[in-house]
C-alpha cells in the first residue's frame, strides 16, 4: 500500500459522491470513518466503488462489518479492548491497521497481526478533536524508524504540507479535511501529483 489515503466521513460529506470524486482524482486507498455507524447497503456500495477502481476499502474501528470491506483500521484504545490474535484469525486475508503516535507504540506492533500503522497527528487537525498533540515531521520519522510495518502519516496534511511529509520515509499519507471542498476530485489529483 502506497500513496494518498483518503478518509471518508459520512458526517461531513455525501459518502458515495465524495468517494467517486476522490477515486477519479487518482486515490486508491479509502478508509470509511463512520463513527455513528453506516448502513450495510451504503457500505457495500462504497466498497464496490473503491474495488471497481482497483482500490482498497477499509473501515474505521468497525470489526463487525470489516468482512464486507478489505480490512479495518483501529485506534489504540479500540485495539486495547480486542484480542488481536483472534481478530486476525477472524479476518483472514484482510488488512488490519493500527494508530501509533510514538516510537514505543510502533515497536510494540506485532507484524503477524498488524499490516500497517497510522502515524500522527503530524500537524494540528480539526477533523479529529481527540487526536492529541502534533508529533511533527521528526515524530513521523521516529515512528517510521521504529515500526516493523509500513506507515501512513495522518493529521493536518494538505497541499501545503504534503511535500514535507513526502520527504520522510513514510509510504502513505492519509487526508481528510484537504479533500472536503468544492472540488474533491481536483484536490485529490493535486495531492496525488504532489506525492509523486
Amino acid at each position: 500500500m502506497r500513496g494518498i489515503y483518503a478518509i471518508v466521513d459520512p458526517a461531513r460529506v455525501e459518502p458515495i459522491a465524495f468517494t467517486e470524486a476522490v477515486l477519479r482524482g487518482g486515490i486508491r486507498l479509502v478508509q470509511i470513518r463512520a463513527k455513528d455507524g453506516i448502513d450495510s447497503t451504503t457500505l457495500i456500495a462504497l466498497v464496490g466503488r473503491v474495488r471497481a477502481a482497483g482500490g482498497i476499502a477499509l473501515l474505521n474501528d468497525d470489526v463487525g462489518l470489516a468482512r464486507l470491506a478489505d480490512g479495518v483500521h483501529l485506534g489504540q484504545e479500540d485495539a486495547a479492548g480486542l484480542d488481536l490474535t483472534a481478530l486476525r484469525r477472524g479476518l483472514p486475508g484482510k488488512i488490519i491497521g493500527l494508530s501509533c503516535g510514538t516510537p514505543a507504540e510502533a515497536r510494540a506492533v506485532d507484524p503477524a497481526l498488524i499490516d500497517y500503522v497510522g502515524v500522527g497527528p503530524v500537524f494540528a487537525t480539526g477533523s479529529k478533536p481527540d487526536a492529541g498533540r502534533p508529533i511533527g515531521i521528526n515524530g513521523v520519522r521516529a515512528v517510521v524508524e521504529a515500526s516493523p510495518v509500513p506507515c501512513a502519516a495522518i493529521g493536518g496534511i494538505d497541499s501545503a504540507t504534503i511535500g514535507r511529509v513526502r520527504e520522510t520515509a513514510v509510504p502513505m499519507a492519509a487526508v481528510i479535511s484537504a479533500l472536503v471542498c468544492d472540488d474533491p476530485e481536483r484536490a485529490a489529483r493535486e495531492l496525488v501529483e504532489r506525492w509523486g
